[in-house]
């Protein structure tokens, strides 16, 4: 008995060990489901409600399961989906339709039916005054004006039938459908995603997904369907041989891998069947996918934003850029006050949208990327500070956020030597200035001198420093009184940098040793010896003065005395008597 029991405990636990993984369904009553342990779903079923799959559990549904709007089905990191059946949107609201342009062909083909009849396309699209759109079906061309539908008659041979459109509108038009009525009155209809097409894109009115699928952890389809679903890959996906009917743009986001191969995607709710988002990964296999064609591209790289940011913090700056995004924008913006820029800044959102795109497959499964090349440049004088500050990003960037080092030159005073200690205030004493520039880049400028906190008399100072260069700039310094003084000099940094000064120069300055200054009057100008040769001359100048006038006096005396003589002569000569 004892030997039975163990018996019926070990094939008990047996069953239980090997047994497969649990068989369950999804919730139909709109609540949420925590799927802990590894099960699938293998019968046809509804889904109303939210679906979360842990860490560690795999969901495997091999079944057709119909999911109620706003529905969900989350893999968390480190849980499987494994998608071998179908799932699909319970009700989709909207009708399906074709979206057609220019040189758009469609290819509908009534097969088995031989016969002549009339071939009736039915518009869905309100018609616009300024449209000229024609539609050609063998050798019949009508211009369309507005009609519901459009009417050709034709032999029906079980091929297909081309239909173009030609000329230029600036609205869609879509094709509700193609109907075929054979000589008997028979009616045979096409719907839009029921026919071959080139450069044609099926829609919904609507546009909207029914229900989400999220994936942080792995997905693999193989032989699956999906229909209506917002798919969204953060984790590891792998799609084979499977079909997405209007479940894209499958979005892959930053840290996204996503592989997929041998499928078929139709009636993407944008233009792009696939979103790559900054730095995701995508494997495409351009030789064995379908994509919904037209110029709906197979995938594209987005980038969620496009921000440099610069070194050169709140300085007026300008920033140029051509060939960029998708349609290679040219323009020009400006540094905000931290130094950064947002190349993609549009207030249109289609063409911000545009900025954003570096790569893209189109339809034709050619590789495209953006061409571009951004410039910054720092805003200097015309004199001073006019260096090319500045750098070219080419390419440009193609992350979402780049940092870029623009060379700048750095002056130092590196010292203020004045040619002696002592000084006579407003007199000129000369002072020998240093200056260097330990940046990447040549600068111009004016060096400025102070007196404490006053601007001192000096004679201009203005040098032009290669990077690594330093040069001795003589002055005169002109103290404006007397006391012992010392000279700070620093370079002058325009105003206009603002907050950057600091990293293109020295902004306390250089103070040089402290000189003496006396006013004229208590100096040494004027010293004895001075004084002594003031008197000297005086005293000589006097002593000139008094021999040149005794001399003169003497010379006037003996010119008298001569006279009288020649007259006492006079009379002695002639013996006159009187």
């Amino acid at each position: 008995m004892r030997r039975a029991t163990v018996i019926v405990a070990f094939f008990i636990i047996s069953t239980i060990l090997f047994m497969p993984t649990g068989l369950s369904e999804p919730q139909t009553d709109g609540t949420t489901q925590v799927i802990s342990s590894s099960e699938s779903w293998n019968t046809n079923s509804q889904l109303n409600g939210d679906v979360t799959v842990s860490e560690g559990a795999t969901l495997t549904i091999g079944g057709d399961i119909s999911i109620a709007t706003g529905s969900s089905i989350v893999i968390d990191e480190g849980a499987n989906l494994v998608l071998t059946g179908s799932l699909s949107a319970l009700e989709m609201s909207s009708g399906v339709f074709m979206e057609v342009y220019d040189t758009t062909i469609l290819q509908p083909n009534f097969t088995g039916l031989v016969d002549s009849g009339t071939l009736r396309i039915n518009i869905a699209k309100d018609y616009f005054s300024t449209m000229d759109v024609n539609v050609t079906v063998g050798d019949s061309t009508v211009a369309w004006n507005g009609e519901e539908y459009l009417d050709y008659s034709v032999d029906f041979n079980d091929l297909a039938i081309n239909v173009s459109f030609q000329g230029f509108w600036q609205f869609p038009v879509w094709i509700d459908s193609i109907q075929a009525f054979d000589s008997n009155g028979v009616i045979y209809t096409l719907d839009a995603d029921e026919w071959q097409h080139n450069n044609g894109v099926l829609k919904i009115e609507e546009g909207e997904a029914s229900y989400s699928i999220t994936i942080n952890g792995n997905f693999d389809s193989n032989s699956g369907s999906i229909e209506g679903a917002d798919l969204s890959c953060s984790g590891v996906c792998s799609i084979d041989n499977s079909t997405l009917s209007w479940s894209s743009p499958i979005n892959v986001q930053d840290s996204g891998t996503l592989s997929i191969m041998n499928s078929i995607i139709n009636g993407s709710r944008s233009y792009e069947d696939i979103i790559v988002h900054d730095t995701a990964t995508i494997n495409y296999d351009i030789s064995t996918m379908t994509g919904t064609g037209g110029p709906t591209d197979s995938w594209i790289r987005l980038l969620s934003q496009r921000v440099i940011s610069t070194n050169l913090k709140d300085a007026p700056a300008s920033v140029h850029f051509e060939g960029l995004g998708y349609i290679g924008s040219s323009g020009d913006l400006t540094l905000d006050e931290n130094g950064n820029v947002e190349l993609s800044q549009h207030n249109n959102p289609e063409l911000n949208k545009y900025l954003r795109m570096t790569e893209w497959l189109d339809s034709s499964g050619t590789m495209n990327q953006e061409n571009a090349m951004v410039i910054i440049t720092l805003s200097g004088g015309f004199s001073t500070w006019n260096g090319d500050y500045s750098t070219t990003l080419d390419p440009a960037p193609t992350t979402p956020l780049f940092t870029a080092t623009i060379p700048l030159p750095f002056v130092e005073i590196n010292s203020v030597v004045p040619e002696d200690n002592k000084g006579t205030a407003n007199k000129g004493i000369g002072v020998m200035v240093t200056a260097s520039n330990t940046g990447d880049v040549e600068v111009s400028t004016n060096i400025q001198c102070f007196e404490g906190d006053e601007l001192a008399d000096v004679t201009t100072l203005y040098v032009t420093l290669a990077p690594g260069e330093s040069k001795e700039i003589p002055t005169t310094w002109y103290a404006n009184s007397s006391g012992a003084k010392s000279l700070n000099c620093k370079p002058l940094i325009l105003q206009k940098f603002s907050t950057l000064s600091e990293d293109l120069g020295q902004t306390v300055g250089t103070e040089s040793e402290l000189v003496s200054f006396k006013d004229a009057e208590d100096s040494e100008d004027m010293p004895i010896i001075l004084y002594g040769a003031i008197v000297i001359i005086i005293v000589i100048g006097t002593i000139i003065f008094s021999r040149k006038s005794a001399k003169k006096l003497t010379e006037t005396e003996q010119e008298k005395d001569y006279t009288i003589d020649e007259d006492e002569n006079d009379d002695e000569d002639t013996g006159v008597v009187e």
